[in-house]
């Protein structure tokens, strides 16, 4: 309270914190009239007020600038915060204002490089070729004769960050504790993801470091490039690195120009996430079309790594898992995977949720994954009330990558209209399989590959723990001679129902690899596998009745 009390005497903070509590008045009336009114009645006027918010906080941002335009595209990413009328206006402002007086910028960039920028450059540009809310960035010349971008960070933004995230923390703190949202979301934790990312974005160095990282990782990875980091003229402030010819990744008329395959592209762009996704563990968080620049021979260029997300192995293992339980349809898999990720709030009914997901799995033909059925407009909407509706939550550290990867699937779509996931993720697999170099993906596919086997066969674990008291000793068998041919005819029986499954198991995986090559054969194969599955599931064990010794048929020693 002290701290709200000290930042009432700041003009900026009060036209925040007086919007945020008209909204919340707002609310409140609303949650006290309802009661009087009919049930669609109350419901139309709920969207009423949230469209007229939303529209209040972004003319706002835009007069405002700072940190306020990124708050509104951080939180129109939160379906599971906010309601559609919310998210559909926030995700339309755009991070571009206004550029800061030339003279201010240029002051900037020659007090932190120690230099006028004559000196510097060859030339310098005074018009900025592109403008945000954090900073803005020039085209020079070095003295070498390379093009350069001058990134040169809003003089004074540091204050206004600084003001508008004590201004959150405080709005933040409140709703936790006079709202409902509190109890279904940690605002707290929020908050700090928020805060993280805009402390990072403030420090060139950092996305310096980024992008030289990023670079290292795909120095091997063909079609994927990132412009170079002067070092030398590089600072907490100022970020001098190479200037990238080139068009934004969704300007369809200059690619086909250029005869750039669209397609080829779309599979590059696709790709590289995969990559950064499950064996980099850090990923770019910013891939609006924007950053994604093509130059004239196709090379896909990143720029722009202020924001960079980072995913855990133990996140990598449980994306692996929610993959293999997708593809195998197990909802109870889905849901726990789900759980592990932190994607489910804490009131979460799990067994009505995998009935949920039965459901929506069903939709889904058998063995194939429709992109054209995501990206249709009704599906998406009903997925996003599912989401609304349903106990979820995007997890604090799932926010920009699930901003990111539904950003990447958009352009993809764009470029090809035809773009399958399934094709595109087949050879990244083969590969990372095959290769015999140290690789993460591998290994924790592999590592979840043995978790799924010993969950579908737990007595194997029992199995080879019998095998070794056996073969130690520590374990004797003193059957009576009925129990011994009791144990015979089921061992019999077992053992050709395991010769057939692993047979069975043998010939599908091999049919299934052959496929695409021979279609015939392989539908051949998987079907024979098939037969060999079914015969030892519809086997069954001799019943006949045996009469047993009462003598334990079992003595440890």
């Amino acid at each position: 309270m002290r701290e709200m009390m000290r930042l009432l005497f700041n003009k900026r903070f009060r036209t925040t914190f007086f919007m945020f509590a008209g909204f919340l008045m707002q609310f409140w009336w609303l949650g006290k009239t309802k009661k009087f009114l009919h049930k669609e009645t109350s419901a139309k006027r709920y969207r009423a007020v949230y469209a007229s918010q939303a529209n209040k906080f972004t003319e706002a941002a835009v007069n405002m600038g700072g940190l306020i335009i990124k708050l509104g595209q951080f939180v129109s990413s939160r379906v599971d915060i906010l309601p559609k009328e919310y998210t559909d206006i926030l995700s339309q402002l755009q991070d571009s204002v206004a550029p800061v007086p030339v003279e201010l910028a240029v002051s900037r960039i020659e007090e932190e490089l120690s230099g006028t920028v004559f000196n510097l450059f060859t030339s310098f540009n005074l018009k900025p070729i592109a403008a945000a809310s954090l900073g803005q960035v020039h085209r020079a010349v070095l003295k070498n004769g390379e093009n350069v971008a001058v990134k040169v960070m809003r003089p004074g933004i540091e204050a206004t960050v600084a003001l508008d995230l004590a201004t959150l923390k405080v709005l933040t703190s409140l709703a936790s504790r006079f709202t409902k949202i509190g109890k279904f979301v940690d605002l707290k934790d929020v908050y700090q993801e928020f805060e993280e990312v805009i402390t990072e974005e403030l420090d060139y160095q950092k996305e310096a470091k980024n992008l030289e990282d990023f670079q290292t990782s795909f120095q091997e990875f063909p079609g994927v490039t990132t412009p170079k980091v002067y070092w030398e003229l590089t600072t907490r402030k100022v970020l001098v690195m190479e200037f990238i010819e080139g068009v934004k990744i969704n300007e369809m008329a200059h690619l086909e120009e250029a005869s750039i395959s669209k397609k080829k592209l779309a599979s590059i762009l696709y790709l590289s996430y995969l990559k950064q996704l499950l064996e980099d563990g850090i990923f770019h968080a910013d891939p609006h079309p924007g950053n994604l620049l093509v130059k004239q021979d196709g090379t896909l260029s990143f720029i722009d790594f202020g924001m960079v997300g980072t995913i855990s192995d133990l996140m990598k293992e449980n994306m692996i898992k929610l993959a293999m339980s997708i593809y195998l349809k197990d909802a109870g898999g889905i849901v726990e995977a789900f759980h592990e990720l932190g994607f489910l709030k804490k009131n979460a009914d799990r067994s009505l949720l995998a009935q949920n997901i039965k459901v929506i799995l069903s939709g889904f033909s058998e063995g194939s994954f429709n992109f054209e059925k995501i990206s249709n407009n009704g599906f998406l909407e009903e997925l996003r009330e599912f989401l609304y509706e349903q106990p979820f939550q995007i997890p604090s550290r799932m926010t920009f990558l699930g901003k990111a990867i539904m950003t990447v699937f958009s352009i993809c779509r764009g470029l090809d209209k035809d773009f399958d996931i399934v094709a595109n993720t087949k050879p990244y697999v083969e590969d990372i399989m095959e290769s015999n170099s140290a690789n993460p993906a591998k290994d924790t596919a592999i590592d979840q590959v043995k978790n799924m086997f010993f969950q579908v066969i737990p007595a194997a674990r029992k199995v080879f723990t019998l095998i070794n008291q056996l073969e130690s000793g520590e374990l004797r068998i003193q059957p009576s001679k009925s129990f011994e041919k009791k144990i015979l005819n089921q061992q019999s029986a077992q053992t050709r129902k395991i010769v057939l499954a692993v047979l069975g198991a043998g010939i599908l995986i091999a049919g299934s690899q052959i496929l695409s090559q021979n279609q015939t054969l392989g539908v051949v194969m998987m079907a024979g596998g098939g037969l060999f599955t079914l015969l030892q599931a519809r086997m069954r064990p001799n019943t006949k009745r045996i009469r047993v010794h009462p003598r334990p048929p079992f003595v440890k020693e």
